[in-house]
């Protein structure tokens, strides 16, 4: 029986399936199956596979109609017989080292359910400066309180670098379509359920860019569903039980979340402000719109020297 399964959800990934599979096969730890499943290709990509599985018994395909990322892996996880579930694209490349290290961190500390590592992006020409910004971002939260402090920013976690302990997947429902982004979705269920996040220190993944990816093209990874997720999380987290919020921000994003929040039949009183002298005297809860990571980490270092506590009192998001 595998000690791992690796989940890969493929869509017409033809030109870098060979490369993707290569970098798994190479891995120093041996102990782990692939799950492949090929979701409604039309290139080729699942003939490809089930021809490679012939000489590759750790490689197991499953192939299905298009039903989307999150019913692609739902469906390679009833297929997987590891305890630990490991998430690799079929478009990017591990790093040999990966599986073994992450295995190694999940036995140590049981208290953990998911750990990622951190990432490069290549090929270089490819990758837009806000992508380069989004990475150096990623990199730099490597603690569960950094990530789940920004997981209303965007992803503090990899959905590729992952590898879960399957119980706790399993006891948050595992992946969910709600037509945005899946790992969010995850991430945010898991850190309210209890468990916790980390992050190897290592760069372990390296996450192909190209203009096919679902990253660029899907709707589901659009500003307007980021942000009903994100009003989703605030639904469940810090104004569960609020009749009125405080949020403060700058210019059309201030004016964005307004009007998102006003949704919600609470009163919502907008403060427009720069100054960090006043933020620790406005009503709670305080919701914060800054999109920069300077200004995120100014304003939450007064919040909490004034005795507020982040994710009861106050929250960012972006």
């Amino acid at each position: 029986m595998p000690a791992i399964s690796v989940l890969l959800p493929v869509r017409d990934a033809m030109p870098w399936l060979g490369s993707s599979l290569a970098s798994l096969w190479r891995q120093r730890e041996r102990e782990f199956e692939v799950v492949a499943v090929d979701d409604g290709s039309s290139d080729g990509s699942g003939e490809w596979l089930q021809r490679a599985a012939r000489s590759e018994p750790r490689l197991r395909v499953v192939r299905t109609a298009a039903r989307g990322l999150p019913q692609a892996l739902n469906t390679a996880l009833e297929h997987a017989r590891g305890r630990w579930i490991a998430r690799h694209d079929a478009d990017d490349l591990s790093h040999r080292d990966r599986f073994a290290l992450q295995r190694t961190a999940l036995e140590a500390h049981p208290e953990v359910a998911v750990v990622g590592s951190r990432i490069r992006l290549f090929p270089s020409h490819q990758v837009g400066d806000g992508m380069r910004r989004w990475a150096a971002w990623h990199n730099a939260l490597l603690t569960h309180e950094r990530m789940a402090s920004e997981a209303l920013i965007d992803s503090p976690l990899a959905h590729g670098t992952a590898m879960l302990r399957r119980d706790a997947l399993e006891r948050v429902g595992g992946w969910r379509d709600r037509s945005w982004a899946e790992d969010v979705d995850l991430w945010l269920r898991l850190i309210d359920s209890g468990a916790r996040l980390a992050k190897l220190p290592r760069t372990l993944y390296a996450w192909r860019q190209h203009a096919a990816s679902a990253t660029r093209r899907d709707p589901r990874y659009g500003r307007d569903r980021y942000r009903a997720l994100r009003r989703a999380a605030l639904e469940r987290g810090v104004l569960r039980r609020a009749d009125q919020v405080t949020l403060v921000g700058v210019g059309v994003s201030l004016a964005s979340w307004r009007r998102e929040l006003d949704q919600g039949g609470r009163r919502v009183r907008a403060v427009e402000t720069r100054s960090l002298r006043d933020l620790p005297q406005v009503g709670r809860p305080v919701v914060l719109v800054f999109g920069a990571f300077a200004a995120r980490e100014a304003r939450r270092r007064v919040l909490v020297e004034h005795g507020l506590r982040e994710g009861h009192d106050f929250v960012f998001v972006a």
